[in-house]
């Protein structure tokens, strides 16, 4: 999926300051933290969007399909961290190291 692209960043950015060009890692960094901004913001509103809609694409029963549009915006908010968390996780690990 994308944020797998997106956690690849930090490889990207050892790169280049192993290369010793931080101004090219710091760049890479602020690219990436926009593509999972813009992707986790997309992702997120979709579901929230959709939410009292996509339960019936598993059950007709209405239980299933309200707790569906319950639990969805957490699920939504769920991908938006998560792609901010693959992002910076690398870049964590690589301070640390």
């Amino acid at each position: 999926m994308f944020f797998s692209s997106l956690s690849s960043c930090s490889t990207r950015v050892s790169n280049e300051i192993g290369a010793g060009q931080p101004q090219a890692a710091k760049r890479a960094t602020r690219v990436v933290m926009y593509m999972a901004l813009s992707e986790g913001l997309v992702i997120s509103f979709t579901m929230f969007l959709l939410r009292n809609v996509w339960g019936y694409m598993y059950s007709n029963e209405q239980e299933v399909v309200t707790y569906i549009a319950r639990m969805l915006p957490i699920l939504g908010i769920s991908f938006f961290i998560d792609g901010l968390h693959s992002s910076l996780s690398g870049r964590i690990k690589m301070h640390c190291t």
